[in-house]
């Protein structure tokens, strides 16, 4: 026989699904423990915590999609991992295909210099990493919670990996 305290008349009593009796507020209070557990999980796993990014500080802006950053003490070229940007002179096998292209990947290049050059926190979320002594990598730049690439493409300065380049030189439809 197990003893629970006598209900007085302002009680109202709660039956659990274990047979159990409580009040409301005990109720209530497990019910928002448990919420705010499970709330706080979910953010940490859909938001892709923060936590685990690489601190880095800007050395020099190659272009719109690439820089050169010092993490833990070794400079590191860091190209935006996921886009592409417009180019104002031949890059691997793809050059520009007008001057509108080139006129916006100094614009890009621009606007990447000011961000990176104004951020309090530069963190990067590192995807890839290649060559020798891990110099040419692959990674989401995130300059004070922001993704670069986001706000790159947000801006019709970059475009998706994969997506059609001549992007820049097509017509605009108003």
């Amino acid at each position: 026989m197990t003893l629970q305290p006598k209900p007085t008349q302002n009680d109202v009593l709660i039956v659990t699904t274990t047979g159990l009796r409580t009040t409301p507020i005990r109720a209530l209070t497990a019910w928002l423990l448990t919420g705010v557990v499970l709330l706080t999980l979910s953010d940490s796993i859909l938001a892709g915590c923060p936590c685990n990014y690489m601190p880095a500080t800007l050395i020099k802006v190659i272009d719109a999609e690439t820089a050169w950053f010092d993490i833990q003490g070794k400079k590191t070229r860091v190209h935006l991992w996921g886009i592409h940007s417009p180019a104002k002179a031949a890059v691997e096998d793809y050059s520009p295909g007008c001057t509108a292209e080139v006129e916006q990947a100094h614009q890009a290049e621009q606007f990447v210099r000011q961000l990176l050059a104004s951020a309090n926190r530069i963190q990067l979320d590192i995807k890839d990493t290649k060559g020798e002594g891990e110099t040419d990598t692959q990674a989401i730049i995130y300059v004070d919670g922001l993704s670069v690439g986001q706000e790159l493409l947000y801006r019709y300065f970059a475009i998706e990996y994969g997506d059609d380049r001549s992007f820049w030189c097509k017509p605009k439809q108003q």
